[in-house]
């Protein structure tokens, strides 16, 4: 849709008009992502790109939508404004502020708000150690050029106590700070283990594709006290390989895939990013 196209329909809809300002977004990897100022407010318009098959994160608007609603008044994602299936077209409140700056105890806040969300009928991830590292062997089976680490050993890991409503890619999707802290881009929800969210925040992997440096083991020091919750420090500990192995595989995939080359070199160095945390203690 371009901008003269996507004035029109918003202004059909009430939410825009001749004054209103258009600037596109530098946003994400896949979709059309647009500021659209007002004179009265800011909003995101979001494009969606055809849904993506085989990978570890699929292209959903109707499960972003679905998710912003379920997540209204919690304070963790923008507020939903219109979805408009047929036009692929999402726009939800422009959350003011930079991306996230490196304060822990904000995400670990965030993160806790996130689990009253109610994640039922969303896509089901896998919870089973095994069945996370057979996710990073088939995408290392699509690779010509295969790692010479091997997989992590399977480790016995119970099913979480609760299962949660997870973003799948918080890394680089943080804007705000403190209790304004927001998480943006709910693409790929899914119905899981808080786990996976914690992991795909403090990942190395993914803040590098987030354009960020790894977190300092500092740093993680600090979100794991702000969250004060062994139990799941724990647990995240038993799975951290895992999920490592499988991103591992997404990474190399995606490099050898993607046609831009900076985007290819980032996702090398956050492949290898990724076989070291593997194997990581802290």
């Amino acid at each position: 849709m371009t901008e003269a196209e996507l004035r029109r329909f918003l202004t059909q809809q009430g939410l825009a008009d001749d004054r209103t300002v258009f600037r596109k977004l530098k946003g994400g990897y896949l979709n059309s992502v647009w500021r659209v100022d007002t004179a009265d407010r800011r909003l995101v318009a979001k494009e969606f790109a055809e849904p993506m098959t085989g990978t570890l994160f699929p292209n959903l608007p109707d499960d972003e939508a679905k998710a912003l609603h379920r997540l209204a008044g919690l304070d963790v994602a923008p507020d939903l404004v219109g979805y408009w299936a047929d036009q692929s077209l999402l726009v939800y409140e422009y959350v003011e502020g930079n991306m996230w700056d490196g304060d822990m105890p904000s995400v670990a806040a965030l993160v806790m708000r996130k689990e009253v969300a109610d994640p039922t009928g969303f896509r089901s991830v896998p919870l089973d150690v095994r069945d996370i590292i057979a996710q990073g062997d088939a995408l290392f089976a699509r690779c010509t050029s295969q790692p010479t680490t091997t997989p992590p050993p399977w480790a016995k890991v119970p099913p979480p106590h609760k299962l949660s409503l997870i973003h799948t890619d918080v890394g680089g999707n943080l804007v705000g700070a403190g209790s304004n802290l927001r998480l943006i881009d709910w693409q790929c929800p899914a119905i899981g283990d808080i786990c996976e969210d914690i992991y795909s925040f403090l990942s190395p992997g993914f803040q590098i594709l987030g354009e960020r440096a790894p977190l300092t083991d500092a740093q993680v020091g600090d979100f794991w006290s702000a969250l004060s919750r062994p139990d799941l420090a724990e647990r995240y500990a038993l799975l951290r390989p895992a999920y490592a192995w499988r991103f591992a595989g997404y990474c190399a995939w995606r490099a050898e895939v993607l046609q831009d080359a900076d985007i290819c070199s980032r996702y090398r160095r956050a492949f290898g990013a990724e076989l070291t945390y593997m194997g990581h203690c802290a």
